[in-house]
């Protein structure tokens, strides 16, 4: 990667006769000069066509032409689209934590868009340093779904690929820390590392992934109604089933990824009491 920005193709075209702009052999001069690269600017742009068109649009020729560049230049910085992809991938989980770190150091619970769902009262057994990890842990997890209702691929993203890049080892590792900060044993807390991580990154990129769909609405209404006829498939028959219906359509991603997230924080804090069961 150049320092300055440019890869070597471009410099030598900026400065060949008849380059672009310098009206060389041309003798016009009047071609637009091509954008000085950075990875920033290609990770950046890459987002934002990403949120617009989504993952399955995404080449590095029509990337190419919305950074007035040449795809050549583009090899420069990364090797193709699944190393691109990761790029991004990684940047917005960045952000994420960046999100974290800025509410925890303000005092807020989450995000503005999870207001509407305060937090629980820690147990009378939890410690207060449990229960200020649990509320910062918490908020990561919030955090993380934040950016993946902003952008509808990330959920995707997280679901087809390994979870290797640089700011997912963070991601873990900063959950790592505040299961640290808790009274539990190593075990627990391995056990625990692999709960939270599969939680925001599996299950909540699922929910977060479908309900960003475009047919989103269409294939709930499907599943409504499979539901509606297997619960009135006879008297007596899926009662259980029958008495979700009602609840099936009122609630969103955001009550759907809140209430088993708190589910699993309460089972972590469980933990914590050391066998006791009783208050």
């Amino acid at each position: 990667m150049s320092p300055s920005g440019d890869g070597p193709d471009d410099a030598a075209r900026e400065h060949a006769p008849g380059a672009p702009g310098t009206g060389g052999a041309s003798g016009k001069g009047t071609q637009r000069r091509r954008a000085s690269l950075s990875l920033e600017t290609i990770v950046d742009t890459s987002i934002a066509v990403l949120d617009r068109e989504g993952s399955r649009r995404l080449t590095l020729r029509g990337l190419a032409t919305e950074l007035n560049s040449g795809v050549a230049s583009l090899y420069w910085y990364t090797t193709g689209k699944d190393d691109l992809m990761a790029l991004v991938t990684s940047e917005v989980l960045g952000r994420a934590l960046g999100q974290f770190h800025a509410l925890c150091g303000d005092g807020e619970p989450g995000p503005e868009e999870f207001e509407a769902f305060p937090a629980p009262r820690a147990d009378p057994r939890t410690s207060a340093a449990t229960a200020q990890a649990l509320e910062e842990l918490r908020c990561l997890c919030l955090c993380l779904f934040s950016q993946m209702r902003e952008h509808p691929w990330l959920a995707g993203q997280l679901l087809s690929t390994a979870r290797s890049e640089e700011n997912a080892l963070r991601t873990w590792e900063c959950a790592g820390q505040l299961l640290q900060r808790m009274e539990l044993d190593a075990e627990q807390r391995f056990y625990a590392s692999l709960a939270v991580a599969n939680y925001a990154f599996g299950t909540g990129a699922g929910i977060a992934h479908r309900h960003n769909r475009p047919a989103a609405e269409e294939s709930a209404r499907q599943v409504h109604e499979k539901l509606e006829r297997a619960g009135h498939s006879g008297p007596g028959m899926l009662p259980v089933v029958r008495a979700m219906l009602g609840s099936f359509g009122d609630h969103d991603d955001r009550s759907e990824y809140i209430a088993g997230l708190e589910l699993l924080l309460a089972g972590i804090e469980r933990q914590t009491w050391g066998g006791s069961s009783t208050p």
